[in-house]
């Protein structure tokens, strides 16, 4: 396992495993994965970050240039692990690997706050209480739409939702497996989330619909906190090359 560090205002770069088809990478939170289309060149993202010591992870990408080889984004205030392409080739072949759902994804989530309110817009929840499985692993599944001013948010749309709701869906089913991991030292209730096809906000929103909003997501109304308590600590795929298994951890 190789570290990398490279300083540029208040972020630190983290490569934590090295390959020549692509990186995995520890991402700060409130640092952005990539820009966004219209953003000046100069903006700090990770990419941006990573490029300063891998150039050619720019020049491996797919619809979107600017986003270069990056694979899979994370929120920005949502921290952990990113895994980004340095070859063309390995890009196309990772984007495969990720469509037939052999690419996971882990999270630890924290949420002091439980709360049965419902929240507008979220259909009845149908699962089980994560807590309340002790340890047990709940499937927690449903479309997607956007949401509120700007659609900057995110609403679970159950299948027996109405025709008006499922048409402002994209479609795809995606799941969140949940599993209860017990207390921390500081009290707050801690989970490991894991999941393959992902969407903007997805465990964020999963976890506010079974009732355990995060600490410090205060768009989904959790607790106050400093820091959104979301953290993806394992990654596992196949090798775009070799087809080995790769997994991947960080704390």
């Amino acid at each position: 396992m190789l570290y990398w560090y490279y300083m540029e205002t208040d972020f630190t770069l983290s490569v934590v495993h090295e390959d020549p088809a692509f990186l995995v990478v520890d991402k700060q939170a409130c640092l952005p994965t990539v820009p966004l289309k219209e953003d000046p060149p100069e903006k700090i993202t990770l990419l941006s970050l990573v490029s300063k010591q891998y150039p050619e992870v720019l020049l491996a990408c797919g619809q979107n240039a600017w986003e270069g080889g990056v694979l899979h984004r994370l929120d920005t205030a949502t921290s952990g692990l990113v895994v980004i392409a340095r070859t063309q080739e390995a890009y196309h072949s990772l984007k495969h690997i990720q469509k037939a759902d052999l690419f996971w994804k882990e999270y630890v989530a924290l949420s002091s706050l439980h709360t049965d309110v419902p929240r507008p817009g979220f259909p009845p929840y149908p699962y089980g209480d994560p807590v309340l499985g002790g340890g047990k692993e709940i499937a927690i599944g449903s479309l997607f739409r956007r949401y509120g001013e700007n659609r900057r948010e995110v609403r679970p749309v159950s299948m027996d939702s109405s025709k008006q709701l499922l048409d402002k869906t994209s479609g795809t089913w995606y799941i969140t497996k949940v599993c209860y991991s017990g207390k921390t030292e500081s009290g707050a209730n801690q989970f490991t989330c894991r999941l393959s096809s992902g969407f903007r906000h997805q465990v964020r929103v999963h976890m506010a619909w079974s009732g355990w909003p995060l600490d410090g997501d205060t768009v989904y109304h959790g607790k106050q906190a400093p820091n959104l308590a979301l953290r993806a600590v394992a990654v596992r795929f196949l090798h775009p090359v070799t087809q080995e298994q790769i997994e991947i951890r960080v704390q």
